[in-house]
Parts: structure tokens; sequence; C-alpha cells
């Protein structure tokens, strides 16, 4: 898989991403994979939450169904045995991964494990382009793309494969925020976007020391898809040169991180979430060690971003006080 640079709640170009590949896992039983199916189920559940409750406050729109998927391609070879016993993956299809709570995916009754073989009389097999020898995210992203093509507000007929039987169901796209949100596995307390995908590490998942402190994470890089933070920053590298763009992208980022971390805790507070812990979750996640000197050249002092979440904390705070 491609590797993807240790830059915590960055925004990264879609060259730089890392796929969502499970190569990463450190134990091919199916009791470590049914652990990262929970976390995606974590991930998924928050990430659903945040992105249908703000559709007020996000500057891009579409509709969603709230599932992620899998397919046994992403894994690597040795662990692709594994992965078909704990899911009944085939070498064909992809499976879905995690339905979001409230979603209307969970509505319709769709299922983790429900191999999706069409979408609307498309079927998906043209999609896995055959087993590979490395591990590839080619099949998921297809199907993934497939499904945020759908049509807003019209009911779309997904064929799925249960427990050996077909069943046609009917589910229909609601808007949400424009941002798909992933687990990815790794030991590296981090997190990134790509401009369309916003990825947490199931290492930073397990980091974090409640729900509200995830949603914080996961809003933050919502936010930096929603604002193109990942196409600006791109945009200034290109344009800078190569003997200035590490500064100039620098700055920049410092910016984008102190903008995705206001709209970020904004977005928490709308979908319910203990936003007054933002100031000191920040501080305390941006002088963790050993992240604090290589944070340092991408990412604004602790002392800034604790004052800048404090002040849209005290906003937020005041809303509320004159309602």
């Amino acid at each position: 898989m491609r590797p993807w640079a240790l830059c915590i709640l960055v925004a990264l170009s879609a060259s730089a991403f890392n796929v969502n590949s499970h190569a990463a896992v450190s134990d091919d039983t199916q009791a470590s994979l049914l652990a990262l199916q929970r976390d995606d189920q974590r991930v998924a559940d928050t990430g659903w939450r945040i992105a249908s409750r703000n559709t007020d406050n996000c500057p891009k729109i579409w509709g969603a169904l709230g599932i992620s998927l899998q397919h046994v391609s992403q894994y690597a070879p040795a662990y692709r045995a594994a992965a078909k016993a704990a899911f009944g993956l085939d070498d064909s299809y992809p499976s879905i991964l995690a339905v979001a709570k409230g979603s209307p995916a969970s509505a319709s009754g769709l299922k983790p494990n429900d191999r999706l073989r069409a979408i609307n009389g498309v079927d998906l097999a043209g999609n896995s382009r055959g087993q590979t020898s490395v591990a590839s995210y080619d099949a998921v992203s297809a199907a993934m793309a497939a499904l945020e093509a759908l049509p807003e507000k019209s009911a779309a007929v997904l064929s799925i494969e249960r427990g050996g039987q077909r069943l046609e169901v009917s589910v229909t796209p609601k808007n949400v925020c424009r941002s798909r949100v992933e687990l990815a596995p790794g030991n590296a307390i981090n997190a990134n976007a790509n401009g369309l995908v916003a990825q947490i590490s199931g290492r930073l998942v397990n980091w974090v020391q409640s729900e509200d402190e995830l949603a914080l994470v996961i809003a933050h890089e919502m936010a930096h898809n929603l604002l193109d933070h990942p196409k600006r920053l791109n945009e200034k590298s290109a344009l800078s040169g190569l003997a200035t763009s590490l500064g100039l992208s620098g700055r920049a980022q410092r910016q984008m991180e102190m903008d995705a971390d206001r709209m970020g805790i904004i977005m928490a507070a709308s979908a319910g979430y203990d936003y007054k812990i933002a100031p000191d979750f920040w501080a305390r996640l941006n002088s963790n060690a050993p992240l604090a000197a290589f944070l340092a050249t991408t990412h604004p002092k602790t002392r800034a971003r604790r004052e800048n979440a404090k002040r849209v904390v005290d906003e937020l705070n005041a809303k509320d006080l004159n309602r």
C-alpha cells in the first residue's frame, strides 16, 4: 500500500493519501479483524452523526447512505483467508463493513457483512479488478464512488446477499456534509484528509478518552475536506517553487489547522458532543510526545491552538446564553 505521512490532523494531497488498507493488521486472527470492525463501526457512527447534523454549517453537501465497504483485495495476501473467514468475503464483490447508526442504510435493514452485488441493477463484480498480489483499495473506491453518485433523495435498489439469500433493498440517500470518514489501521496516532475522505488511525481512535474527543478529531478532518484545504495546500506548494514550497505550505497549513479546529468545534457542538473540552483536548494532543517536535513545523503552537479553541467555545457559550 502507499505509505501515508505521519501528519497528525493535516490536509494532504490525494497522491500522498493512504488507502484504507487493512494490510497493517498485526495479527491475522479473526478476533483481531473483528476488533477492527468494531472500531470501524465506532468511526462510522460518529462520522454520520456529525455529517447528518451539520448541513447548515457545511459548504458542501451530498447524498449518502451511511455505509462503508470492504473487499478482500484491500487486505495483504497473508490476511485474506482470515478476512474471508471473519466476514464472509469472496473474490468478486464488496461487502458492508459498517452501517452507521441513524442512517438510511440502518433504517432500510442493511447489516454489516451483507455482500453488495449490484446498485440499481449494475453488477459490481467488474469493479473488483481481480485479485492482486498487494493490498489495493481500488475495488472499494469504485463501489463507494458508485454509492456516492446516487441521485439525492431518490430511492436506490441495492442487491445484496445475506446467508446465501439474494435480497433487494430500497434505500434513499440523505443529504449530509460531503466527506467520507474511514478507519485506517496502524500504530501511529494520526489522522488526515485528502479532499474527499477523512481518515482516522486505529491508534488514535483508541488513544482518545471519550466519544466527545473522537468527535472533535473526526469533525476537524471533515472540516479540512469541506474547506478545500488539501486542494489549496497543493496549489500553494505548486506555485511557490521547490526552494520555498515548504515554508509557504507550512504557514498556510498552520492557518488551515486553526480554521479546521474552529469549524470542527462548531460541527461537534451541532452534533450534540461536548465542545467545551476542545481547548484542553487540542493542547493535550498538540503536546503529545513524540509528535510535538514534528507538529511544530506544520501546526500552531500549543498555546495558540488552545486560545483559538477557547475563543470558539466562548462564542458558542455566548450563543447558548442568548437563546
